[in-house]
């Protein structure tokens, strides 16, 4: 069976490039466009076995409805799949239309829990130094992608290649752990094509909206980031997921969950098994001596 990786993004989000880099030649037109992107059809390309699929955004306005019929066309082809979804930060911020993507073109998937992946491209070296200390601020920033409907605890972050910044069609190596994200750690499965309904747009600018105002909820509103983080602790096995995937210390986890008053009845009422529950039992732990629980 054929292995698929499908990358899902809007105009500007780099996928053309990155997917050039993955096979190592430029297979794919990439480069700056100004008003729409430079895909516009669903375009395929063969490589060690596996397919690369890139398609056109769904914020792309002038082609929305030539985009979500390439999208529904590369969801219906035969084989497995790994559904990569590529989203911005733009100084720092999540962008809500990256958000609406990922949420438009799952809701067309009539399965449960289709397991996805998402790419945050082009990050800046100073943010990126930040995720990389996989510190309070990286978590928030998980927090923040996973604010929508669906989520996933499998991200990977890219930094802008100085090679590739502002060029067109062209193509450089990626660091080692990128490379395993794409080849080890995304999660695959099989999407029947009789499971993939017609894509809906009629909502997408709303939806857009209603992102957007939630992002700028959770970014200043404690309370509500609090509320986010225990909806995804208690999500079966997400932060071990992420945990293993992003390499990030335990260490840093607990302080994050701590920091948003994560209670230890919400923690216990996830799934934290394993290493993640022996840290959180350190957290509580300390926290019981200190105040004399």
């Amino acid at each position: 069976m054929k292995e698929n990786y499908l990358f899902l993004g809007n105009p500007g989000t780099g996928k053309s490039t990155l997917i050039n880099c993955l096979i190592g030649r430029q297979a794919f037109e990439s480069g700056l466009s100004y008003g729409t992107g430079m895909t516009q059809f669903f375009q395929e390309f063969s490589h060690q076995g596996a397919v690369y699929m890139d398609t056109p955004g769904l914020a792309d306005r002038k082609i929305k409805e030539q985009a979500a019929a390439a999208i529904t066309q590369a969801l219906r082809q035969s084989g497995t799949y790994k559904l990569f979804f590529m989203v911005r930060l733009e100084n720092g911020r999540v962008v809500s239309d990256d958000l609406a993507t990922i949420e438009t073109v799952l809701d067309s998937i009539d399965m449960e829990d289709v397991p996805f992946s998402i790419v945050v491209n082009n990050v800046k070296k100073r943010q990126y130094e930040a995720m990389m200390k996989k510190s309070a601020e990286f978590f928030k920033v998980v927090t923040l992608i996973n604010s929508s409907k669906y989520t996933t605890p499998c991200i990977t972050f890219i930094p802008t290649l100085g090679s590739l910044d502002e060029m067109d069609n062209q193509c450089t190596e990626l660091p080692r752990d990128v490379l395993d994200f794409f080849r080890i750690s995304a999660p695959s499965c099989v999407i029947p094509p009789g499971r993939v309904n017609e894509i809906r747009l009629e909502d997408f600018k709303g939806l857009v909206d209603d992102l957007r105002e939630e992002l700028e909820k959770l970014r200043n509103d404690n309370a509500a980031l609090r509320r986010r983080v225990e909806e995804l602790v208690s999500k079966p096995r997400f932060f071990e997921v992420l945990l293993d995937v992003s390499g990030a210390a335990i260490a840093s986890l607990v302080e994050f969950i701590g920091n948003n008053a994560v209670s230890l009845a919400m923690l216990l009422s996830g799934d934290v098994t394993g290493a993640l529950g022996f840290g959180v039992n350190l957290l509580f732990g300390s926290v019981g001596a200190l105040s004399g629980c």
